[in-house]
């Protein structure tokens, strides 16, 4: 399993706490580990890659008669990883493209666009984010296809999470993991002035992204609350809670349960999140829960990270996911990384080295992660 979190946190380039909380294998090979990370390849509508990119430097070159307010934006992660048995080689993690900014019509209307080319999609591009926004000066009303506001690390970007993936609870059971974390719907968030309480609630489809519509008449309902502190010798805090609702009438849970089975019933999903950031150092942490009817998966991570140059930073990590499928295993992976920002989470390499002790074997995975920006 992995286990990560959020965080630039050095002094040359501070970001609030703020910024980072509301930006706009478990097994016994190593395959399970690889498969929470990623959606699946029928996940999403797939556009030729070499149409996709004449679009967007199209764009690119045309900018000059876009708004102001609007951007181009997309950035390269590119990994070698070895699990010292059966996988090792280089692959394109991610590969993002987005657009964003005031609709040109009266009133704070905003939007975004966004899509992603990634290995097991076979080199094609799937369609992530795309929404409208308004935004009434506390906080935001949201239509579209979205990322549901479920669990603090979901909710921070993956350039910014110190490890080279978020924790496998998360990626697990988040209310659509299966569907690269999206489901289309609407959500509102608050954010008072004082930004100390921002509190979301949404209504979703339920069966996921890049579905045509709602195909059992049933939606996800989620909520998320978090409190957010300024403590002495400037620290920073945030504390929460996230919840889930839906009934299912048939769907698929592989990360949960494995292949071939669909789950009819109640599909209830809790979760509590902490963070504590030092200009220097941050420790975060989660623990999540579903119950699906009558039975419930579960984990947690515990991460923290050390910047001990402006930029050189060691992470430590363990992680724990137990889920339902009988052919995995439910030990904790220990995490050690270490990052060097070579223009802040503009460009990085990462270093990620990790092991699980399984009752039959023990597990090891290395990844070495390039990260740059296109602007």
């Amino acid at each position: 399993m992995n286990l990560y979190m959020n965080s630039e946190h050095f002094k040359v380039q501070k970001k609030s706490l703020r910024q980072i909380v509301r930006p706009d294998l478990k097994e016994e090979s190593s395959l399970k580990n690889r498969k929470i990370c990623h959606a699946g390849r029928n996940s999403g509508w797939h556009v030729g890659p070499v149409l996709v990119i004449w679009m967007f430097m199209t764009l690119l070159f045309a900018s000059k008669s876009f708004s102001q307010s609007t951007s181009l934006n997309g950035y390269l992660q590119g990994r070698f990883t070895d699990d010292y048995r059966e996988v090792t080689g280089f692959s394109i993690r991610r590969a993002k493209l987005w657009a964003l900014g005031q609709a040109p019509v009266p009133g704070n209307w905003f939007y975004k666009v966004q899509g992603i080319f990634r290995y097991q999609n076979e080199g094609s591009f799937t369609l992530q984010d795309v929404y409208g926004e308004y935004r009434p000066g506390l906080g935001y009303l949201r239509l579209g296809q979205m990322v549901p506001d479920f669990s603090l690390q979901r909710s921070q970007p993956d350039y910014d999470i110190p490890v080279v993936e978020r924790a496998g609870v998360v990626n697990a059971l988040i209310p659509s993991a299966e569907t690269g974390a999206r489901d289309i719907g609407v959500q509102a968030h608050i954010q008072p002035a004082n930004k100390i309480i921002q509190v979301s609630a949404g209504m979703f489809n339920g069966n996921g992204g890049n579905r045509a519509g709602n195909e059992d008449r049933k939606f996800l309902f989620t909520h998320r609350l978090h409190f957010l502190f300024s403590l002495p010798k400037g620290m920073e805090a945030d504390f929460g809670y996230s919840l889930a609702f839906r009934q299912s009438s048939g769907l698929a849970f592989p990360k949960i349960y494995g292949n071939k089975f669909l789950f009819h019933g109640n599909d209830f999903r809790w979760g509590l999140e902490f963070f504590l950031r030092h200009s220097k150092w941050a420790v975060q942490s989660e623990y999540i829960e579903a119950h699906l009817g009558a039975r419930k998966a579960s984990g947690y991570y515990l991460l923290a990270d050390y910047g001990f140059t402006p930029k050189n930073q060691l992470v430590g990590s363990l992680e724990e996911y137990k889920d339902l499928d009988p052919a995995t295993s439910d030990a904790p992976w220990y995490i050690l990384g270490f990052n060097h920002y070579i223009a802040g989470n503009k460009a990085k390499i990462m270093l990620d080295s990790r092991v699980q002790f399984a009752r039959r074997r023990t597990n090891y995975q290395s990844i070495i992660q390039f990260k740059l920006f296109f602007n």
